[in-house]
């Protein structure tokens, strides 16, 4: 079982105690055990304590680091901002030994010494590299499918990067492959690197934060149904500064999400359990988004693989090769697919364009999985035909298979080139065995 110990830092405790309690119950039930650092302070951050003096910095970092030691466990940290500060000294602590001694002499006031022996870790690297993909994927209950996520990792869960080296600084992977975990889909857009700004407010310039966080809003308004982040001050931004557009009648209504938020709820986790009502920014549009689609794709999936379906979508290599395309310009079968796992299920089958399809097995032999559009198709029909929907010719062909168990009866035109005369039917025998399918008695049959 992990063990860490948790540094929360300031704001999260103070301010955001929400963040606090997602992420333990997250960690408790992916079998992590957690200790608080008794004595530990503000890591400091960068932005306001080290251009106090690097000094000071280094000290309050250095000691923070010491108990951590001491305790014995990786220090687990679910704040960006703590985690590159901490993360930045214990580096330079180890590769600087004129500043480590000069540092431990300090320290030894206070019966503290730190040896560089603690991993410094922050919550997506733990989670993504210590816990792993396949245990996260092990406990969600109620996955995100077909959610779009804009994931922000902001500044300082990656950089700098002569520190923090566990992802890319410019094309992080790992955070977008934990919200991918959870069954959603982490969107690509080009603000995605773009700093909050949030620290342009304590250079008493909220405009400025305002524009920042406005730029990315904007972008990911139109994108994504939500925002998830592991930064406090971001979430700031993101959440609280968004409340206070909305009051002046900018109304963006993107929910931002905490990660342990977000992972949590995929575990079933309640929003309440969660405490997400303390959020500015009301996700509760989102949430009942989330419960519809949900629901909805809990019905595909007990119609169709939806795996199948999905990776069907994406390559849509053999929709070219259709023979009904090729004449028939209105026939999308690859568009199709899409409004399926869009949710429109009940307009699909009532369309007249699932009868294009012609069973003609095209796009199965050149499907790479072997799956072929024909089968979702195929499906389909069924579905219609259940419903009483279907061409005419397709209902009269069927009366006459139920009622004679053939497509046709044979005429006298056999007698003209001297055949025989055809063998007796089994249309009386074929139509109890169908009787059993449809009283639903097959599986009583012997």
């Amino acid at each position: 079982m992990p063990e860490y110990t948790l540094f929360l830092g300031c704001i999260i405790p103070a301010r955001f105690p929400f963040m606090e309690k997602s992420t333990r119950l997250v960690l408790s039930r992916l079998g992590c055990i957690l200790h608080d650092p008794d004595g530990a302070t503000c890591c400091p951050t960068k932005s306001i304590i080290k251009p106090s003096g690097d000094l000071t910095w280094y000290i309050t970092a250095a000691r923070n680091l010491a108990i951590a030691e001491r305790a014995g466990h990786d220090l687990l940290i679910p704040c960006n901002g703590c985690y590159s500060t901490l993360k930045s000294v214990d580096v330079e602590l180890r590769t600087n030994s004129h500043l480590l001694d000069r540092v431990n002499r300090i320290l030894s006031s206070a019966d503290l010494e730190y040896k560089g022996n603690v991993k410094v870790k922050h919550l997506v690297e733990a989670l993504h590299d210590d816990i792993g993909i396949p245990k996260i994927k092990q406990q969600i209950i109620k996955p995100f499918d077909g959610v779009r996520i804009a994931a922000h990792c902001g500044c300082h869960m990656l950089r700098p990067s002569s520190s923090i080296f566990f992802d890319d600084p410019n094309k992080p992977k790992k955070f977008d492959a934990l919200i991918e975990a959870l069954g959603a889909k982490s969107i690509e857009y080009e603000t995605r690197m773009l700093c909050c700004g949030g620290n342009l407010n304590t250079a008493d310039e909220p405009d400025e934060a305002t524009a920042l966080a406005r730029m990315k809003l904007l972008e990911v308004s139109k994108k994504a149904d939500a925002i998830s982040l592991t930064c406090p001050s971001c979430f700031m931004q993101y959440d609280s500064r968004q409340y206070l557009m909305q009051k002046s009648g900018e109304r963006l209504n993107v929910p931002t999400l905490y990660y342990p938020e977000l992972l949590g709820l995929a575990m079933g986790f309640t929003p309440a359990q969660l405490g997400m009502d303390m959020h500015r920014i009301d996700a509760g549009e989102f949430l009942s988004k989330w419960d519809a689609k949900y629901n909805y794709l809990k019905t595909l999936r007990e119609l169709f693989d939806l795996g199948s379906v999905r990776r069907c979508y994406e390559c849509g290599a053999c929709v070219n090769d259709c023979p009904v395309v090729k004449i028939n310009p209105l026939f999308n079968p690859n568009e199709i697919i899409g409004r399926l796992l869009a949710g429109e299920l009940e307009a699909v089958v009532e369309s007249h364009s699932i009868w294009r399809c012609v069973d003609c097995y095209t796009c199965y032999e050149l499907c790479p999985q072997k799956f072929g559009m024909n089968r979702i198709f195929d499906k389909l029909k069924h579905m219609a035909l259940e419903r009483g929907k279907g061409p005419s010719s397709y209902s009269a062909s069927i009366e006459m298979f139920k009622k004679g168990g053939r497509l046709g009866e044979p005429t006298s035109v056999r007698k003209k080139l001297k055949l025989p005369e055809p063998p007796r039917s089994g249309a009386e025998e074929l139509k109890k065995l169908l009787s059993l399918i449809e009283k639903g008695e097959e599986n009583e049959v012997r």
